[in-house]
C-alpha cells in the first residue's frame, strides 16, 4: 500500500508506526524524518536463488526487521 505525505503526517506520532529510511547511511546522516531508522536496503544482496538460499535470505530479513522493531502489530513505512 502506498501512503501519501499527507497521510503520513496524520499518523507520524502513532507509537505503532515504524519509519524506515531505506537510503544509504551517508544520506540518512545528512538528514531524515524524526524517529526514522536507517536500513539501507541496497546493501543487501540475494545471490543464492536456490530453495535453501531463499530460505536463508528470508531468515536474515526476519532478524533484521525484528531488530528495528517490525512486528505484526506495527505499521511500517519505507521511504
Amino acid at each position: 500500500m502506498l501512503t501519501s505525505t499527507a497521510e503520513l503526517e496524520k499518523i507520524i506520532d502513532d507509537p505503532s508506526l515504524i519509519l524506515i529510511d531505506a537510503r544509504s547511511f551517508q544520506e540518512y546522516s545528512r538528514g531524515h524524518i524524526t524517529n526514522a531508522v536507517n536500513l539501507d536496503l541496497f546493501s543487501f544482496h540475494w545471490i543464492d536463488t536456490s530453495q535453501s538460499g531463499i530460505s536463508s535470505f528470508n531468515q536474515q530479513f526476519t532478524k533484521i526487521f525484528s531488530r528495528v522493531g517490525v512486528s505484526e502489530e506495527k505499521k511500517v513505512v519505507f521511504y
